[in-house]
């Protein structure tokens, strides 16, 4: 970017002002710049368009006592910066001591090359160019005579992030993501029945979207649970799909190996590292070094190198299976594994994953369903587990009962219920087939003997 040399002068004078206060144990500058598209789709039709750049910077900076200073700004001018700096430095000052917090991140001479993540396609997007993939899931609504509405977004960036500290580290980033959803009704014109189904996409590279398959990915979706039927109480397999897997395995994953939660004893996962907590087949790793992945990055969002880690192997939770930011790590003695995370300069690093992959097996998802005698196809839950305990109950929004091997009637009023852990030692069959959304990667997952809290006498 133009203001490149400017990035390196101001990060310098920042870190050399705090650098003169003796009580500064260390201190950090982060400073991103995006330029984005945004266009929003309702009743299926455009409402909104948004071409649009946003920069700012921020300073974190800790005292010998642990306490924090944090301030920012979207005003890159020499006065806010000076005001920044002073802001930060006076919360430090009254924050409150915190003997766990040692040190941000140290210099590192090399990190991974990691391709893959940037496309110039992208980055020179315009509002015009970006309309046909707009204007592709508008007609996919429009020709469908099911279809009453539907709801979409688009979104493409090109992302700059500068990271310096006062233990020496200096690193940029550029990379590029562009991303499609879709979410559409449809309606039964004899029962005036309702249903919705929905899709999404993001990649790095412009050539990889494919706007029109996920629409028609949310219309197949929305189709297959219009028609709804109540069921009986029973214990059953159930087969998660590829977001079925997100909803209810990866996703509680994340946040029970977060370090902080898991510090705090808020992770159903306490106590479990080094021990079996499923079968085989659960094979989980987070990996930030695949070539032109959505969660793949050199760095995290405070500058320390990303790796490849695994999480779960065959059913075992390593001892190092989790994620840490700088803050944890150094609480734990270990190393940072590269997992600080930034939803922009105006916010903290927490700590998320990067490219989050469950492992495929070896059957078909066909053999899989055909195997089944009764059982559920398991979609999407609006409901969320029990961090803490690992109980996961919550109403089936879209989801098929299977019998003999066919998948039937979408389900209606049907709810289920199990702890993370009894799921995960339940684990019987996973495919070799498998699906990407964004930072994810997932199978097909059929789990055996899951309570299923039907609504029909």
């Amino acid at each position: 970017m133009s203001e490149e040399i400017n990035v390196y002068n101001i990060a310098q004078k920042i870190l050399n002002s705090l650098n003169q206060n003796n009580n500064i144990k260390c201190s950090e500058v982060f400073l991103d710049k995006k330029n984005y598209i945004n266009i929003e789709i309702e009743e299926n039709s455009i409402k909104n368009s948004k071409l649009a750049t946003e920069m700012g910077i921020s300073v974190r900076t800790i005292d010998t006592r642990g306490s924090l200073g944090f301030s920012f700004t979207n005003k890159i001018e020499n006065k806010t910066i000076e005001r920044i700096v002073k802001t930060a430095i006076k919360m430090m000052k009254s924050g409150t001591p915190d003997p766990d917090f040692k040190k941000l991140p140290d210099l590192c001479n090399s990190y991974p090359t990691v391709k893959g993540l940037y496309d110039d396609k992208i980055e020179n997007l315009e509002i015009e160019d970006s309309s046909k993939y707009v204007n592709d899931l508008i007609k996919v609504c429009e020709k469908d005579d099911k279809a009453i509405s539907q709801s979409a977004k688009f979104k493409s960036s090109c992302n700059e992030t500068y990271i310096f500290n006062s233990n020496g580290i200096e690193v940029f980033g550029k990379d590029t993501i562009c991303s499609i959803s879709s979410n559409i009704i449809v309606k039964d014109k004899i029962s005036n029945k309702t249903s919705f189904g929905f899709d999404w996409q993001s990649v790095r590279n412009i050539k990889d979207l494919d706007s029109e398959r996920i629409a028609l990915n949310a219309l197949e979706r929305a189709k297959q649970h219009l028609i709804r039927k109540n069921v009986k109480n029973m214990k059953v397999p159930i087969i998660l799909t590829p977001i079925g897997t997100i909803n209810v395995i990866l996703s509680p994953i994340i946040s029970a190996i977060n370090a902080e939660n898991f510090q705090y004893k808020r992770s159903f996962l306490v106590g479990k590292r080094g021990t079996k907590i499923g079968t085989d087949l659960l094979d989980i790793e987070d990996n930030a070094l695949i070539e032109g992945a959505m969660g793949s990055s050199s760095f995290d969002d405070e500058g320390t190198p990303c790796n490849n880690k695994k999480i779960i192997e065959k059913g075992l939770f390593l001892q190092q299976g989790l994620l840490h930011n700088s803050y944890t790590a150094a609480k734990e003695g270990i190393e940072c594994t590269g997992n600080a995370i930034r939803a922009s300069y105006s916010s903290l690093p927490s700590i998320d994953a990067t490219n989050f992959i469950f492992k495929s097996g070896n059957d078909s998802k066909d053999d899989i369903i055909n195997d089944i005698k009764q059982g559920i196809l398991f979609e999407y839950s609006g409901d969320s587990a029990n961090i803490s305990t690992g109980d996961f109950s919550g109403l089936i929004l879209q989801g098929n009962l299977i019998e003999k091997g066919e998948i039937k009637h979408s389900l209606n009023n049907t709810m289920f219920g199990i702890n993370l852990l009894e799921l995960f030692q339940n684990i019987s069959q996973v495919s070799k087939e498998y699906q990407i959304y964004g930072p994810y990667r997932a199978p097909y997952v059929r789990v055996d003997n899951v309570q299923i809290i039907g609504n029909k006498d």
